[in-house]
């Protein structure tokens, strides 16, 4: 071969050759990122839309319908579900697999804005995305310490957040846990009645004498100067909002604010909560931008935080909750000491068989010369270190030497015969050549199509058949110019494969003879009995199918990770106060059960804003430090909640999944049941549920469905509102601006903006015989009863 002979005539070519792959391999090491799972890039399209205060039924018709009547139109969808809950629609768009995402997204988003016409006026504008698999938070930031939670929650929010941003790769942050502060006015309806005032008098006062208008420009030919012209006439203080003049009355008093409302520097409702083994605080949930590195970006994040903690006010204590790069970086981590491991058992192995120093040296050069080249085709390819490519390059150690090896033992059989050893090496490499690219060829044969597979399966084990790839295609370079000359300056002319190594040679020659002997008479009795030798070949391969057919057949193994999720859901309507008396007692009785370290949980973090769920994330100790499995513990764990949580509607537990996001859950079996008749589809599912529970193949089975919150409705006399000149809009927003509260305007202060929200005081609005006390104008200037 040309290419061995230019190697062994001129040893500084191979060796810069090699030289360069290697340090190419290594400078590109350095520039991987490190991760679970290769980025696979999925086509699914999330529509989320609002509308505050609105049921599930009205959510369903007016806002899910319309949108999926218009993105069903788009080609190329596989599934298309909703999700409709309290004031949210969420519709999920589940393209098939060869379909571009960016395109996708682009015709949902075409379509949606079709659908926006449709919806009601009060509608948020729908927020079109593509579903990440990688979307959960990468790291959980607890803060908690002894101030008000409102001053909290401006450290967490405007120092802590904002410097978290700053880093490269950092995506989304939410604030769990935490209180904005808010203006609040809290309407009086008795005063409001007794100086014949509305809620829409209120609103329309706040924004008319609550506002700063541009007032153009102003040019002075003498100076020369353009000067802007701004009318000020915002409040400047919290107290100055009860002053502002709502009307005046037939004695030419005026009515202020504080005649009918009491004005309060207070906090926004609580809608989230978070604790960390038993201590209540602020959760920041951060989420790394698609496609960055996971330890990267976390190992960042943890450098940062070390600034921050200086920044923080006497007696705020910053801490991780969660982690999950650390179980990456431990996986990674135990994949490269089995790499390393593998190499130094091949190197060993390669000694005892060889018997010679120098074979061995020789040999041993392609496994790490290999190795390391193959990260360059890494960074090319833009791949990362995840547990595909290490398990291929695990896997790939073994097969690394078979060249060497052959080329080796062929340039022995040369010097044996008495060529010198430049012309043995020339020659052996000729020899087994065709034979060492068939070899190749047949390894490449069987991973790229692995690579090229189709489906979701195609796309995690793409990196995976080319790492093997690359890795033996550096392999046959390395053994057709490095390995032949080395052997043409290593090697002596009276070559002998055993090098004097006393006793050990001896020992090994021994047990060489010894298996050639019983090697030997095995195949005369196999020569003999060819019939029985046959048919107990058929026999292994049809016990091996019997047996293979029984195995269980998953995407991934079940992995222990010394940390799972759970949670504790309370029937629909459950208040967030009721939910964190519910979700602490259950932390503590979890913290008290052995081997668990550490219990996180939060309510209202998930995207739907839930606050009759708490999410638990419980750590627990290594697996090399408990003699207890973690299903065990989970299994623990699950009977422990539902004793501590007699009142939860459903209790899960389930494992930290590997691949989150694409529209799944983390259940192992999902079922779709649909219908036309939400009653008929209840009773069906109810009885699924059921014969499931029964049967005990099953655990954590429980429906998505849920009932609806019980409501007070507010019936209208369509024909009495007309005849006195009342809107229905206008009944409607007055109602939701005293019962639910609206945000009017902002307040300014220090360089930031607080809502100002108008509200019925609390004890008024809850109770159900005095909203009837609520007065509407009418079109005449009259006050009118709601009721």
């Amino acid at each position: 071969m040309w290419i061995s002979d230019i190697s062994i005539k001129r040893p500084v070519f191979a060796v810069m050759l090699i030289g360069a792959l290697v340090a190419l391999g290594w400078l590109s090491l350095g520039r991987l990122g490190v991760d679970l799972f290769p980025k696979v890039e999925f086509p699914v399209v999330s529509v989320e839309t609002r509308l505050e205060g609105a049921s599930p039924q009205t959510i369903e018709s007016e806002l899910s319908d319309a949108i999926e009547e218009q993105v069903n139109t788009i080609s190329g969808i596989e599934t298309l579900s909703s999700t409709s809950s309290e004031g949210r629609s969420s519709v999920v768009i589940q393209f098939e697999l060869d379909e571009d995402a960016d395109a996708k997204a682009q015709d949902a988003r075409d379509k949606v804005a079709l659908a926006q016409g449709e919806m009601p006026n009060d509608a948020e504008q729908s927020i079109v995305q593509k579903i990440d698999p990688d979307s959960q938070p990468i790291m959980s930031i607890m803060i908690a310490g002894d101030m008000p939670i409102r001053d909290l929650t401006r450290f967490a929010d405007k120092t802590v957040k904002e410097h978290l941003q700053r880093i490269s790769g950092v995506g989304s942050i939410r604030v769990v846990g935490g209180r904005d502060r808010e203006v609040r006015v809290w309407l009086d309806a008795v005063k409001l009645r007794s100086y014949a005032v509305t809620a829409d008098d209120v609103i329309s006062a706040l924004r008319r004498e609550h506002a700063e208008i541009p007032g153009g420009r102003l040019d002075t030919a003498g100076l020369q100067s353009e000067f802007s012209v701004k009318t000020m006439g915002e409040v400047t203080s919290v107290v100055e909002f009860g002053d502002i003049v709502i009307n005046f009355r037939d004695d030419g008093l005026p009515t202020r604010i504080r005649d009918v409302a009491r004005v309060e520097d207070g906090m926004e409702d609580r809608r989230s909560y978070a604790e960390l083994d038993g201590k209540p605080g602020i959760s920041l949930e951060v989420r790394r931008q698609s496609g960055r590195n996971t330890v990267e970006v976390a190992q960042a994040i943890r450098t940062e935080l070390d600034g921050i903690r200086a920044l923080a006010p006497p007696g705020v204590r910053i801490v991780s909750a969660r982690d999950t790069s650390k179980f990456i970086e431990a996986a990674a981590n135990d994949v490269f000491d089995d790499i390393i491991l593998g190499v130094i058992l091949v190197i060993i192995v390669t000694l005892a068989f060889l018997l010679s120093f120098r074979a061995t040296l020789i040999v041993a050069m392609a496994m790490p010369t290999a190795l390391i080249s193959s990260f360059f085709a890494f960074y090319v390819m833009d791949f990362t270190i995840n547990m595909m490519t290490l398990m291929a390059l695990s896997i790939s150690v073994g097969l690394l030497v078979d060249d060497a090896i052959v080329v080796l033992e062929s340039i022995y059989r040369k010097l044996d015969e008495g060529h010198p050893p430049m012309e043995a090496a020339s020659l052996g490499v000729k020899q087994v050549g065709l034979a060492v690219f068939a070899g190749t060829a047949s390894v490449c044969a069987v991973f790229v199509p692995i690579a090229f597979m189709e489906g979701m399966v195609g796309r995690f084990f793409f990196q995976y058949g080319m790492a093997i790839t690359f890795s033996v295609l550096v392999s046959l370079l390395t053994s057709i110019t490095l390995t032949p000359m080395l052997c043409s300056r290593l090697l002596s002319e009276a070559a002998d494969k055993r090098e004097n190594m006393g006793r050990v040679a001896r020992f090994f020659d021994d047990g060489y003879v010894m298996l050639e002997q019983a090697y030997k008479g095995l195949l005369g009795l196999a020569l003999s009995y060819r019939w029985i030798v046959m048919l107990g070949a058929v026999g292994t391969v049809m016990l091996g199918v019997m047996v293979a057919r029984t195995l269980p057949i998953a995407f991934d193994s079940s992995s222990d990770r010394s940390e799972f999720l759970a949670n504790v859901d309370l029937p629909f309507g459950t208040g967030i106060d009721q939910m964190r008396t519910i979700a602490s007692r259950v932390a503590r009785r979890l913290s008290g059960l052995d081997h668990v370290t550490t219990v996180f949980y939060t309510i209202g973090a998930d995207a739907q804003e839930r606050v009759n769920e708490a999410e638990f994330y419980i750590a627990v100790t290594p697996k090399a430090d408990r003699d207890v499995g973690i299903v065990a513990l989970m299994d623990a764990v699950r009977a422990e909640m539902k004793v501590s949580a007699p009142e939860a509607q459903k209790v899960s537990v389930t494992e930290v999944p590997w691949i989150s996001g694409g529209g799944s859950s983390n259940f192992g079996i999902n079922y779709a049941v649909s219908g036309a008749d939400l009653g008929v589809l209840q009773q069906r599912t109810d009885a699924i549920l059921a014969r499931m529970r029964a049967s005990g193949m099953f655990a954590d089975v429980q429906s998505s469905f849920e009932a609806g919150k019980p409501e007070v409705q507010v019936a209208i006399d369509r024909r009495r509102a007309a005849d006195l000149g009342v809107s229905m809009r206008t009944l409607a927003e007055s109602v939701r601006a005293l019962v639910g509260g609206t945000d009017v305007t902002t307040y300014e202060e220090f360089g930031s903006r607080y809502d100002v929200r108008v509200r019925l005081e609390e004890d008024q609005r809850n109770d159900v015989t005095k909203l009837e006390m609520i007065q509407i104008r009418a079109a005449d200037g009259r006050l009118i009863d709601i009721a």
